[in-house]
């Protein structure tokens, strides 16, 4: 039914939750997990910041270095959690992006073909007390495929 699933991942408990479930459903239908984290600048600041480099355990790092390292550490996390769940490697595959969140998630769906997005109601950057975060808002209100908020 769901070949291609895609797991946005931001590493938050929820985004966990989603990728779990994500798992559960592959697991029955042989799919492909898909997971994503997408990181992007958030002031004019931090991108100016960016352009500057820093030493960090003897490599030069800029701001916008250190984001991908990061999305890298939190897919390779949501890899390990795919395959404890009982997934095969050729099965989980991991990706990082640069830009607005909810925008480079669609034009994942589009790139990768895939089939359902399963993504956590509120991640990290989301604030307290809203129902529903802004980037799964968007991403359920403007995917063209099935979008399951966990």
């Amino acid at each position: 039914m769901f070949k291609k699933i895609l797991v946005p991942t931001d590493g938050s408990d929820q985004a966990n939750k989603a990728l779990e479930l994500a798992c559960q459903i592959a697991l029955k239908n042989d799919s492909q997990i898909n997971i994503l984290s997408v990181f992007r600048h958030h002031s004019f600041i931090e991108g100016s910041l960016s352009m500057l480099p820093r030493q960090i355990n003897d490599k030069a790092y800029n701001l916008e270095d250190a984001l991908g390292e990061y999305s890298k550490e939190i897919v390779g996390e949501a890899k390990e959690i795919a395959y404890k769940q009982g997934l095969e490697k050729e099965n989980v595959k991991g990706f990082v992006r640069i830009g607005q969140i909810a925008k480079e998630i669609l034009e994942f769906i589009e790139d990768k073909d895939i089939d359902i997005i399963i993504i956590g109601k509120q991640g990290k950057g989301d604030l307290s007390g809203y129902l529903l975060g802004g980037v799964s808002h968007k991403v359920a209100g403007l995917a063209d495929i099935p979008v399951l908020v966990v």
